[in-house]
């Protein structure tokens, strides 16, 4: 690269830098993004606009809930004056003609009735996820239903606002309430949780806790991200051209069937990705109702914006509850100290083993061992010594065994491994080989461990509670016999 390229690029990355730090570190820049932000969107659910007042969507409601939730009331008068400048716009457009002291009325009016709803909806939603109240499914349920409530009431109010500055007439109210309604809800359901990411940059020292499965993981796609929005995509255009040539109400529903490419992306992508791909498609079926000339079933695709976004919500809770029971399977089947099995676990899948091996003839023996002077290790060195030293021999022991052998916790520093199809002469070799790495472990100040172990076999009349208490006896006599030995019962 020639050295006058470089400065070229070195001076572009540190005003890159420069002015990130600025939008980061100025409530002024930061209020004024915001502004062009709001003003942006409105403009964007304006380009769909079916009918006066009334989008096939409306961004502004899901950007006002993020904002809202995020950053709260300070940003209360850069929304009002968002408002206030649509209401000046929307009197031009529409031709209606008001003073410009009823404009400012009306775009005050349009304001409150627009932000008091979404700012009641966005503190609830706050106060239960950031109080740790729900668990993420009842977090997507409330979000769902918040969103809608509070979509209802800020139509309600916003018509209401509009009838009253002259801006609207009452006899529009019945045919406009149910789309204007259906758009504002699927602005907050497909877009809030996209502003959510995307203002968690803008404002970093915010922490809120919608966001968990969302941060850090905007750079995790997988390699086939790109293959599953362009299916959706391709869904998407199939669904409408067949819409535009045939005329039909019935084809239209059509659209219906990419919940099942969201679904897939929201099982097998993170959460950030899935919303993306959900402000992406959502994005084209607006566009191409207004391309496409397909205003006579503009509400069969507003509902399938939010039915399609609230399936696709559920599913990202799939990976985290699959997860949740991951992680408590593991506290229920693996001790948390050892990370040997649980008591409950290697009692569980004894009895499977015992079972097995009554009825096809098998050998099966039961090794159980503790560590000697165990309780002299904890009161002369402290609970941290005791447990290093059985962290270290179950890390020792686990190293030794075969892939069919089961190691468990059974209760304080008693042991017990299961040896499913081995007779008594393969146990004892395994015994031996057990004691003399037991041996060799060093807890502290050269001090080596020792232990004493019990072996007892199969009978064909045992369950496990017999062949338990055969192997715990036999290493009671190992103690009684000097202990580091093994006894065989």
């Amino acid at each position: 690269m020639e050295p006058s390229n470089l400065l070229y690029s070195l001076c572009s990355i540190n005003h890159k830098q420069k002015f990130i730090h600025f939008l980061l570190h100025s409530a002024v820049a930061r209020s004024f993004l915001l502004l062009l932000s709001w003003l942006g969107v409105w403009f964007i659910g304006g380009l769909v606009e079916y009918a006066h007042h009334a989008s096939v969507w409306f961004p502004p409601a899901g950007l006002t809930f993020a904002v809202l939730f995020v950053v709260g009331v300070r940003a209360i008068p850069i929304l009002m004056l968002a408002a206030i400048l649509v209401t000046m716009f929307t009197n031009n457009d529409y031709q209606i003609e008001l003073q410009d002291i009823e404009v400012l009325e009306g775009g005050v009016l349009f304001g409150f009735a627009h932000i008091i709803p979404y700012y009641i909806g966005s503190k609830i939603l706050y106060w239960l996820t950031q109080n740790k109240q729900l668990t993420l499914p009842l977090s997507i349920i409330s979000f769902l239903l918040i969103a809608a409530i509070s979509a209802l009431v800020a139509t309600a109010l916003v018509l209401s606002a509009l009838i009253l500055s002259n801006m609207m007439s009452m006899n529009d109210f019945s045919a406009t309430w149910l789309p204007f309604w259906i758009g504002d809800m699927a602005g907050i359901i497909v877009l809030s949780p996209l502003f959510f990411s995307f203002l968690h940059f803008v404002y970093p020292d915010k922490h809120f806790k919608i966001l968990e499965h969302i941060e850090g993981q905007l750079l995790s796609a997988s390699p086939q991200y790109k293959y599953k929005v362009l299916l959706s995509l391709s869904l998407v255009l199939v669904a409408m051209i067949l819409a535009k040539f045939t005329q039909s109400m019935d084809s239209s529903f059509a659209i219906f069937f990419l919940v099942l490419p969201h679904m897939w992306i929201a099982c097998s992508e993170n959460a950030f990705f899935n919303i993306l791909s959900l402000a992406l498609t959502s994005l084209l079926v607006v566009f191409l109702v207004d391309v496409f000339e397909l205003m006579n079933f503009v509400m069969v695709y507003q509902y399938a914006i939010n039915v399609v976004a609230a399936n696709a919500l559920f599913a990202i809770a799939i990976p985290a509850l699959t997860s949740y029971n991951t992680q408590l399977q593991n506290k229920v089947f693996v001790d948390s100290l050892t990370q040997t099995a649980s008591r409950e676990y290697l009692i569980q899948q004894a009895r499977a083993e015992l079972q097995k091996a009554q009825i096809e003839n098998l050998p099966l023996c039961l090794l159980v061992y503790d560590i000697d002077h165990f309780k002299s290790i904890n009161d002369m060195h402290g609970h941290d010594i005791g447990d290093y030293a059985l962290k270290s021999l179950s890390h020792t022991v686990k190293q030794l065994l075969r892939p069919e052998d089961l190691l468990g916790r059974y209760g304080g520093d008693e042991f017990v491994v299961l040896l499913p199809k081995t007779d008594e002469r393969v146990a004892m070799k395994i015994a031996n080989r057990l004691l003399e790495n037991i041996n060799a472990i060093e807890y502290i100040n050269d001090q080596q461990l020792s232990a004493s172990i019990g072996i007892t076999s199969i009978k064909q009349d045992d369950d496990f509670e017999s062949l338990f208490k055969r192997a715990d006896n036999a290493l009671y006599e190992a103690k009684r016999s000097g202990r580091n030995c093994i006894f065989q019962h």
